[in-house]
């Protein structure tokens, strides 16, 4: 910094107050982050459907008011719907204050970053037919490697729940049979859009409900089966929900989860309460069948409220503890 003489007598002004001044950083920043929301508020993915070819969309389903729910496999998604799905993801953990605004705005990114995808991964989102908006919206991410490895291989490559958390899941959770990494798969990215007018609790039940059914009904179309299904979160928000169809989730306690601060979710670690990793056996067979049927019968119901609870009450999740 250098200094700068000012004549005796002469008014000075700071810079921010300076006639014809531009906005500062944090000004510039704040400005990229509401613009970026608001491009992907208005950001239509009508004709996403149409674009996938049908041997990588594991779930269609079109409702007579337009809801529209899809499942597909990142592979066969266009690119051009692609930045709009990441997109969306990136604008609801802004908005959440889930992902870093300092490094989007430094990176100048207005989706999250998709090259160089090692690991699978199924996109389930509902979405507005008429609008082309996605209303909500989860990831199924599958393991990192290629090859089938045992998932207690000290040498494997970690999940990403894994690598926040710094362990091997498999160390601390065991499985009455045995369960190749190929069968393994992370839930993530579960979020909605912000409040809209018009939304109730019925609407957002009804749009929930919708997206399990597509979630698990593609979840038993991906091969190899998936056996075990892993991630993290609070215990009383995404392992809570989860617990609705699966029936026993295993936490881990005692972990301090984090990520590097050039990563742009580390906030994810920061923002949120106690995050905690776990694993649940999947649904499989008639089991998973049951589970489907019993999410039509209450989108079926006549009272949505009174069909979910009956829903949840014959899953009867229960929740299990392993300290480290």
């Amino acid at each position: 910094m250098t200094d700068t003489a000012v004549a005796p007598g002469v008014a000075t002004a700071s810079p921010s107050a300076a006639a014809g001044a531009g906005p500062g950083p944090e000004d510039r920043q704040s400005r990229f982050v509401s613009d970026v929301m608001a491009l992907h508020d208005r950001m239509n993915l009508r004709g996403l459907a149409a674009s996938i070819s049908p041997e990588h969309l594991l779930y269609l389903a079109r409702r007579p008011d337009g809801l529209v729910v899809l499942a597909a496999r990142h592979r066969g998604i266009p690119e051009r719907y692609l930045i709009g799905i990441y997109g969306f993801r990136l604008a609801q953990y802004l908005r959440l204050r889930f992902a870093s605004e300092s490094l989007a705005f430094r990176r100048a990114l207005f989706s999250e970053p998709h090259g160089g995808h090692r690991a699978e991964e199924v996109h389930v989102l509902a979405m507005d037919e008429r609008t082309g908006a996605i209303l909500r919206y989860v990831s199924l991410v599958g393991a990192p490697e290629s090859d089938p490895a045992d998932p207690r291989d000290p040498d494997r490559t970690p999940f990403p729940c894994e690598r926040a958390h710094r362990i091997n899941l498999f160390d601390h959770v065991s499985f009455e049979e045995e369960v190749a990494t190929s069968e393994v798969w992370e839930v993530k990215r579960l979020v909605h859009r912000g409040p809209q007018g018009g939304d109730n609790g019925a609407t957002r039940l009804r749009v929930t409900l919708e997206l399990m059914l597509g979630f698990y009904t593609a979840l038993g179309r991906i091969r190899p089966g998936v056996k075990v299904l892993v991630g993290d979160g609070e215990e009383g928000v995404a392992i809570q929900r989860t617990l609705r169809s699966l029936r026993e989730i295993t936490v881990l306690e005692g972990t301090v989860p984090s990520l590097p601060a050039d990563d742009l979710m580390f906030p994810l670690y920061t923002q949120r309460e106690v995050v905690k990793a776990f694993a649940a056996r999947a649904p499989r067979g008639g089991e998973l069948d049951e589970l489907i049927g019993q999410l039509q019968c209450a989108l079926a119901h006549e009272d949505l409220l009174l069909g979910f609870r009956s829903m949840v009450g014959q899953v009867g999740g229960q929740l299990r503890r392993v300290t480290i």
